[in-house]
């Protein structure tokens, strides 16, 4: 695993909304008990405890989770479903639907809530009998388990999908990595536009990495979290509404970060 993608997942294990709000909140009560009455440390803890209480409360009991993918759903929203602009190259589709450690187990094809990706790249396949399909994964947490595209594979075989039209990038871990490695697949001669197949909220940072890698595709968004509407202030599903915190708040650092280190040249890629 390269060093950039250590750093960045160790990073984001401790900045992570829900990490970060439940490790302070637990260190600053810790500190507040064991801390002298009137010492600045307290007075410190003191503040913070409710701080953190706020903010787990509204992001976990609020639909402001929900809010925050909105706008990420809605960049590229125009394309969904959209099909009339072919004749295309092929298909791409990210890898990151997949579990593992699961699939590892029960040698079945184990895929989490984006699931969808993989299922719409083998219906595309399907309804494109003639394109081609590349799958930008291969992330192998251990050398006995599977990858991302071993998953992958086992799903375009159990629906009949002719394995000679796959593609596999073996070696990507990170958008930016999906979009290089995926470049480096695609033939001088296939320069029509490729079907790019991700989740909706990821779907603008997937654009500023395969923009800047150079290759024409369309973007085809898949696996909605949202109904694009703002709509209702509570929602009392803590796990769930957490869950979409911790994802919304990584897509928006993504996009500054793929901004300020030049792998993307828009902020927030538009159509």
């Amino acid at each position: 695993m390269a060093w950039d993608n250590i750093i960045s997942r160790g990073i984001w294990v401790i900045v992570q909304p829900s990490n970060f709000l439940m490790l302070t909140l637990t260190i600053s009560i810790v500190l507040y008990k064991i801390s002298n009455k009137n010492s600045k440390i307290r007075k410190i803890s003191n503040k913070i405890i409710p701080i953190c209480l706020t903010v787990l409360f509204v992001a976990g009991f609020t639909n402001l989770p929900y809010w925050a993918l909105v706008p990420l759903e809605n960049r590229f929203h125009k394309f969904v479903n959209q099909l009339d602009n072919g004749p295309y190259s092929g298909i791409i589709v990210l890898g990151g639907s997949e579990i593992l450690p699961v699939s590892s187990v029960t040698n079945q094809a184990a895929l989490n809530d984006s699931g969808e990706r993989l299922i719409t790249a083998a219906s595309l396949a399907i309804n494109f009998p003639d394109l081609p399909i590349i799958h930008s994964g291969g992330t192998r947490y251990e050398t006995y388990a599977w990858s991302d595209n071993d998953v992958a594979k086992k799903v375009f075989e159990d629906v009949g999908i002719d394995m000679s039209r796959v593609r596999f990038v073996d070696n990507s871990y990170n958008t930016h990595t999906n979009a290089t490695e995926a470049r480096n697949l695609i033939e001088d001669n296939e320069t029509r536009p490729w079907l790019l197949v991700t989740s909706a909220f990821h779907m603008p940072r997937s654009v500023g990495a395969f923009r800047h890698a150079g290759i024409k595709f369309q973007p085809y968004p898949v696996d909605y979290k949202t109904t694009l509407k703002y709509s209702g202030l509570f929602s009392f599903d803590f796990a769930k509404n957490l869950f979409h915190f911790d994802w919304a708040i990584h897509e928006y650092i993504g996009l500054l970060a793929y901004y300020v280190t030049g792998r993307s040249s828009d902020l927030f890629p538009a159509p």
